[in-house]
């Protein structure tokens, strides 16, 4: 196959979930670290040798390599056995207790491989897979950090003295080596903004909050694009039969990817905190591709995310266009396939105390993220919440929303957010006394409460119009601002200016 490559991708699987298996900020950020130093271009290029060459055509994405070596004939499957062996070795020795696959094929360009082959196979199952070893011993001592693998030994820990794994002994490092390396997703952001370092710890990064949030809870919001694989799908079928098509294939990937870089410097830079305190006040922990996952102060958890979701789509419209014009044309006509619309994204945010487990708020805030894309199908940017402290840890008890009924699309507020603005300026105290009421008796009861109190008009835009108050008690009426009562009371919690 004259042209073609050979292309062969490795991960790690659930990373998110692996990086947060130790409670501390430190140890999470001592496996970042070395993920982004184990994964770093050049060390790769030491490591597979001449088997192959960094993927230029890929973007970055944490926890992801891809490389790449020329087609030939008569097969390849033991250079790619090799290459595989080389990686996964190299990978072990620098996280040991992370679960790695890799899955290979061939094609004229990365993108229509990864459309075809690569992510079906993902999909199937037909991947190799490299697992962390098994105790040998099956009485070993746990390790008292992540109480996942046995222990290997006892170390010294800022509280003291504890048996820990191979995996935890890698994270335990000194204070001073637990700064940011500037190929993690936290280092790349501080070179990107050049401001004063995060917080040593989960405590006092929710210390930064104002006097009002308690300063002793975090956020933890996790976004995933919509729609990205459907657009890649298109560029690669139409990519072929298309000399202008063909040209953006090589570059699209790098540059969505780009995209989601600067759309988190620029929410990080527009936090109120950020530019009151000059300071990095967001923790990455996964920046790759279409995926972000942060840790930040409970009360800058909505400028972030909405702002964020916004700023991506503006940025994706922009570096998508002229690609999608040119897809939509070579689409029009053709039975069964409607224009397509620049990817978005969704997020799942999770309010929780700062000593809340961190392996615990990434997996609820994995599941809100479902949640949104499912309650829209993947069709338009959404975000679903949930706060532990108030609400428990189980199902929020409210739906999704829709990005466009909090942001308009210049990125400025709506007539919804407004409203909720004005909400917030509710006492706290009959918030809750609302939101009582709601839960016990139904939305009628919570008018009536409201209007008692002199509060009507702030949760009016929140209950269906007025001409239908007396539909009030049935399920499904619309508000007047596309957001329910029980959502904006929820909202409003954390709302800017709460």
């Amino acid at each position: 196959m004259t042209g073609a490559y050979v292309y062969v991708d490795f991960g790690a699987v659930r990373i998110q979930q692996y990086l947060a298996r130790t409670p501390g900020l430190r140890g999470h950020r001592a496996a970042s670290n070395n993920l982004a130093r184990a994964t770093a271009a050049a060390l790769i290029l030491e490591v597979i040798g001449d088997l192959a060459e960094v993927n230029p055509e890929a973007g970055r994405a944490d926890g992801v390599v891809s490389v790449r070596f020329p087609a030939a004939e008569g097969g390849c499957e033991e250079r790619v056995r090799r290459l595989q062996e080389r990686m996964f070795a190299h990978l072990r020795r620098a996280l040991p207790g992370a679960e790695f696959q890799s899955v290979w094929g061939e094609g004229e360009s990365y993108l229509a491989v990864y459309a075809h082959i690569l992510q079906p196979k993902v999909r199937r199952g037909q991947v190799r897979h490299d697992l962390p070893p098994s105790a040998e011993f099956p009485l070993a001592v746990p390790c008292r950090m992540c109480h996942v693998d046995p222990a290997v030994g006892v170390e010294p820990v800022p509280d003291g003295l504890l048996a820990l794994c191979l995996d935890c002994s890698r994270r335990n490092v000194p204070r001073r080596q637990a700064v940011a390396d500037t190929r993690s997703p936290e280092g790349q952001l501080l070179q990107d903004i050049g401001l004063a370092p995060a917080p040593d710890s989960f405590t006092d990064l929710a210390a930064l909050g104002s006097a009002a949030s308690g300063r002793n809870h975090l956020a933890t919001v996790a976004v995933d694009g919509n729609a990205f694989g459907l657009f890649f799908k298109a560029l690669a079928d139409e990519g072929g039969q298309d000399a202008r098509l063909r040209e953006a294939k090589a570059s699209i990937s790098t540059a969505l990817s780009l995209a989601t870089r600067a759309a988190l410097a620029n929410a990080a830079l527009e936090l109120p905190l950020t530019v009151e305190r000059e300071q990095l006040c967001v923790v990455p922990h996964v920046v790759g591709g279409d995926d972000v996952l942060v840790s930040l102060p409970a009360d800058q958890a909505w400028w972030f995310t909405l702002t964020f979701l916004k700023e991506f789509e503006r940025l994706v419209r922009k570096e998508t266009a002229e690609v999608l014009d040119q897809l939509n044309e070579l689409r029009v006509g053709r039975a069964g396939l409607p224009a397509l619309e620049a990817p978005t994204a969704s997020a799942g945010v999770v309010f929780a105390r700062a000593s809340h487990p961190l392996n615990l708020l990434v997996e609820s805030a994995g599941m809100r993220l479902s949640e949104a894309k499912a309650a829209f199908r993947g069709r338009q940017a959404s975000v679903h919440w949930l706060d532990i402290t108030a609400d428990g840890a189980e199902y929020p008890g409210h739906p999704p929303v829709a990005l466009h009924l909090l942001r308009n699309g210049d990125g400025g507020a709506t007539a919804a957010a407004a409203a909720l603005s004005r909400l917030v300026e509710v006492p706290a105290s009959h918030r809750a006394r609302l939101t009582e009421a709601l839960r016990g008796s139904g939305p009628l009861t919570a008018a009536a409460l409201a209007d008692r109190v002199g509060h009507l008009d702030a949760i009016r835009p929140f209950l269906p119009p007025l001409n239908r108050i007396d539909q009030l008690d049935q399920i499904g009426q619309p508000s007047v601002s596309g957001i329910g009562l029980g959502a904006a009371l929820n909202l409003a919690r954390w709302w800017p200016c709460a």
